[in-house]
C-alpha cells in the first residue's frame, strides 16, 4: 500500500512539474498584444509585390514583425508604445547582396572583428540580408545566429556550402576556408566524383545550415545533374557560376539550377569552344548575341524563373578584353528575354564607403542594362527573399513579415541614387542606430 502511495505521489510530482514547465514556457512566448509596438506615420511605400507606390500610409510594427498597414493615420494611434512621423520619406524592403564573401580566409583578412565591422555598415545602410558564396561555414553558421538574434548589427547571413571537383582544392582559398581540416572533405567545401554519394554529400551540406548549394568548378556534367538532383530532393536551392567549367551555361539550365552568377559567363553558351578548366572561365571571346544556343539558354532562364546574378560592375577593371562587356551584353539580352535577377557585387565590403557598392550595381542595372528603379528593387528585395525560400517571411512591407525596412529621403521609384543616403534601417523592428 505504501509502495502504491509513494508511486502516485511521484506520479503527481512529475505531473506538476511537467505542467510547471509548460506554464512557464507558454508564458514568455508574448503575443502581438504584449509586445512593445512601434508605429511609423506618414511614410510612402515602395509596394514591391504590386509594382506601385503606396502614399501616406502608417505601418504599426510589433516585436520583429510588421503587424499592420493603413491608410488611416489615427488607426494604430491607441496601441502604439512608440510613434515616429515619417511624413515625406520613403519606406522600401530591407535590402539583400546575394553575393558576398565573409568568411574565405578568417584567420587573415576574414577575421572575425573586421567582418563583424563590414556586416554593421551594410546593416547602418539598408542591407538587411546577404548571401555568402562560400567560406568557412564555422565563423559563418556563428555570426549567422549571431546576426539573426541582433547581438551584433548585421544583415541576416545566408550561407552557401560548396561542391566542386578535385582540381579546385589546390586553391589556397580551399585550405583557408578549411583550416585544421582537409580541403575538399569537410561538408561545407566538398569534393565530388563520379563514386561519391549525391544525396550524402548533399545532405551533409545541408547539415552545415547551408541555405543552399554552390557548384564551382571542374565538375562533369553527370555531376553536376546528380547534386542538383539531390537537393532538388530536399528543397534546398543551388546556384554557381554561369558555367561551371567545363559544364557550360546549356547544361546547368538543363539540370535546373535555381541561380547563376557573373553574366559575362553565359558567353560560352553561345560559341562551339569547350573550356577544359576552370580556371580558364574568364579566356577573351567576344559575345555572339545571335547564336541560337545563347539564345535558348535565355529562354529557358526565363521559363524556369531561373535568376540572374550579373554582378556587372566588379568586372569593370578586368584584365581580359571582354569580360566586362560581354557581362553588360549578356544582361541586357537576359533582360530583353525575361530573366529574373537578383542583384549582387562579389567586391570587398569597405566600410570607410559612403556606401555599399551594391547601390552602384542596382544604378547599372538601371542605367545600362535597362531595368526600371522598381524592377531593381525587386531585384534587390522581394527576387532575393523567393530564391532564398523566405519570401513568407521577408523581401516585401506587408503584414506579417519581418520588420526590415530601409527609410530614405526621396522616391527611389524615380531616384533609385537616393539609396547612397539612408535615413535610418529597421532590422527586426529594430532601428539601428
Amino acid at each position: 500500500m505504501n509502495l502504491q502511495a509513494n508511486k502516485n505521489r511521484e506520479y503527481l510530482r512529475t505531473t506538476l512539474l511537467f505542467i510547471s514547465i509548460l506554464v512557464l514556457t507558454f508564458s514568455g512566448i508574448a503575443s502581438a498584444k504584449d509586445l512593445d509596438k512601434t508605429l511609423l506615420l506618414n511614410l510612402n511605400i515602395v509596394d514591391v509585390e504590386n509594382s506601385v507606390l503606396l502614399k501616406k500610409h502608417s505601418v504599426l510594427i510589433a516585436g520583429d514583425k510588421i503587424l499592420a498597414i493603413s491608410d488611416d493615420p489615427k488607426e494604430f494611434a491607441q496601441q502604439a508604445t512608440t510613434t515616429i512621423d515619417l511624413a515625406g520619406y520613403y519606406a522600401l524592403p530591407g535590402l539583400f547582396d546575394m553575393h558576398v564573401h565573409l568568411a574565405t580566409s578568417p584567420s587573415s583578412y576574414d577575421n572575425i572583428e573586421d567582418v563583424k565591422k563590414r556586416l554593421s555598415f551594410l546593416a547602418k545602410k539598408g542591407v538587411t540580408g546577404v548571401r555568402d558564396m562560400a567560406g568557412d561555414v564555422r565563423q559563418l553558421s556563428y555570426l549567422s545566429r549571431q546576426a539573426m538574434l541582433d547581438e551584433i548589427t548585421a544583415p541576416d547571413i545566408y550561407y552557401s556550402a560548396l561542391i566542386s571537383g578535385e582540381s579546385f582544392f589546390s586553391d589556397p582559398r580551399t585550405h583557408a576556408s578549411a583550416k585544421g581540416l582537409i580541403p575538399g572533405q569537410v561538408p561545407w567545401m566538398r569534393q565530388v566524383t563520379d563514386s561519391s554519394d549525391f544525396q550524402a554529400v548533399v545532405a551533409e551540406a545541408a547539415g552545415t545550415g547551408a541555405s543552399g548549394l554552390k557548384l564551382y568548378g571542374d565538375l562533369t556534367g553527370e555531376q553536376t545533374r546528380q547534386v542538383i538532383r539531390a537537393a532538388q530532393k530536399i528543397g534546398l536551392p543551388t546556384w554557381g557560376h554561369a558555367a561551371v567549367i567545363p559544364v557550360k551555361p546549356r547544361e546547368l539550365v538543363d539540370a535546373g539550377i535555381s541561380s547563376v552568377s557573373h553574366a559575362s559567363l553565359l558567353a560560352w553558351s553561345s560559341n562551339n569552344q569547350q573550356p577544359t578548366a576552370a580556371t580558364a572561365r574568364y579566356s577573351d571571346f567576344e559575345i555572339d548575341l545571335q547564336n541560337p544556343v545563347f539564345n535558348s539558354v535565355l529562354d529557358d532562364m526565363a521559363a524556369k524563373n531561373i535568376y540572374l546574378d550579373a554582378t556587372i560592375t566588379t568586372f569593370a577593371d578586368h584584365n581580359s578584353e571582354f569580360v566586362y562587356s560581354n557581362g553588360i551584353k549578356a544582361a541586357k539580352a537576359a533582360f530583353q528575354k525575361g530573366v529574373p535577377f537578383v542583384v549582387g557585387t562579389d567586391n570587398r565590403l569597405n566600410y570607410w564607403a559612403d556606401y555599399p557598392s551594391l547601390i552602384d550595381e542596382m544604378l547599372f542595372l538601371q542605367s545600362e542594362i535597362g531595368l526600371s528603379a522598381m524592377q531593381v528593387i525587386q531585384a534587390a528585395t522581394l527576387n532575393s527573399a523567393k530564391l532564398l525560400n523566405i519570401d513568407t517571411q521577408s523581401g516585401s512591407i506587408a503584414p506579417g513579415k519581418k520588420a526590415n525596412l530601409v527609410i530614405v529621403q526621396d522616391n527611389p521609384v524615380t531616384d533609385l541614387a537616393t539609396l547612397k543616403k539612408v535615413k535610418m534601417t529597421f532590422k527586426n523592428g529594430k532601428l539601428i542606430d
